[in-house]
């Protein structure tokens, strides 16, 4: 396994936010690989949790997309990338208050 694969969604989402943080240099190869490696990671991490297959489809599709438009250019990433990026950050972290033990987890919570 690659040293920046996410442990879970959550970590998925957190690492693609870090990667993207205003203060980075997207020319930086390693860095751009490794932000193109969590977008196409997303399906198979979705996969591997409880979600039911009708919630992580749209997560796969859309780390799809995203992934053929990060690629289709080796430009630095544009604000324009970088907002695909954040809005699949945004379906990854909805997408976890769908999974089952986090549903249990909320009610043991009283939340």
């Amino acid at each position: 396994m690659s040293s920046h694969w996410p442990e879970d969604l959550a970590d998925l989402s957190s690492k693609l936010r870090s990667r993207i943080s205003a203060n980075n240099d997207f020319s930086d190869e390693p860095l751009r690989h490794e932000i193109e490696d969590l977008v196409d990671w997303v399906g198979e991490v979705a996969a591997d949790t409880n979600l039911s297959e009708a919630d992580w489809i749209p997560l796969y599709e859309s780390s799809q997309a995203v992934s053929a438009n990060l690629k289709a250019t080796k430009e630095p990433f544009s604000n324009n990338d970088l907002k695909q990026i954040e809005s699949l950050c945004q379906l990854i972290d909805a997408s976890i208050a769908k999974t089952p033990d986090q549903l249990a987890s909320l009610k043991a919570t009283g939340s």
